[in-house]
């Protein structure tokens, strides 16, 4: 008899076990989806989670209230909806913007941090007065009311804000590959297109230069021939430089 007990026992303890090791996967299977639930709550359904600030860093010429113009930030969404890829592409089409990074900064706020445009050049508006200012790849991205002086004087063609202008960026591609020497003797450069890159220098003479291209062999022929007093220095092509 007690062996019958004992096996009836076994029987039901591996009975146990069985149903145990059954509902174990189901068990982690509810744990798993309660916390994905929580967390999918927390996300989307919490008001602790929803964006309610956004912080503009980096502005000196823009102000922060034309930055979250262009950004055109919903608030009150949850952060994670917040379309940061949009909000970057919105606000770097702005002229003035070089470079935007758009973060999520949790659990509320999102940041827009910008870096601007550094002017290198002015472009003369002419009878208007002011000038146009371009960064050193050429884009045009703000005007100046008034001359500046701390900037490179350059005639182009006039380009609108937000275009680049393909004889500026050319001739600010010259200008890179200057020695400060020359670079301090320049009063103006002019590029009637990317091909024809001209200077003036303070002592009165004219320098053409023609393309970016061969930009060393050009400046050692210009060295070469400054030894001369001239009215104009051609080394566009510097295999056959002449003055005049």
């Amino acid at each position: 008899m007690s062996g019958l007990v004992r096996a009836e026992s076994l029987f039901r303890a591996r009975r146990r076990q069985r149903r145990m090791r059954t509902a174990r996967p189901l068990l982690a299977a509810a744990v798993l989806t309660t916390v994905v639930g929580a967390a999918v709550w927390a996300a989307y359904a919490s008001p602790f989670l929803r964006l309610t600030s956004v912080t503009v860093k980096g502005t000196s010429r823009l102000s922060p209230t034309e930055v979250l113009a262009a950004a055109e930030v919903r608030t009150g969404v949850p952060l994670l909806d917040v379309p940061v890829g949009v909000i970057r592409r919105r606000v770097a089409a702005l002229p003035s913007v070089a470079r935007v990074r758009v973060d999520r900064d949790w659990p509320h706020r999102l940041v827009i941090a910008v870096t601007e445009r550094t002017p290198v050049a002015a472009v003369g508006l002419g009878g208007a007065g002011g000038a146009v200012l371009l960064d050193p790849d050429g884009v045009a991205f703000a005007t100046s009311a008034a001359a500046r002086p701390d900037l490179l004087d350059l005639r182009i063609p006039v380009p609108s804000l937000g275009s680049t202008s393909a004889a500026g960026a050319a001739a600010l591609q010259v200008w890179r590959g200057l020695p400060p020497a020359v670079r301090r003797e320049i009063r103006w450069m002019s590029a009637d297109s990317p091909d024809a890159v001209t200077f003036r220098l303070a002592r009165g003479a004219n320098v053409v230069w023609g393309s970016p291209a061969d930009g060393k062999d050009k400046l050692a022929v210009l060295a070469a021939l400054l030894r001369s007093p001239a009215a104009t220095y051609d080394v566009s092509t510097p295999s056959v430089a002449v003055t005049r």
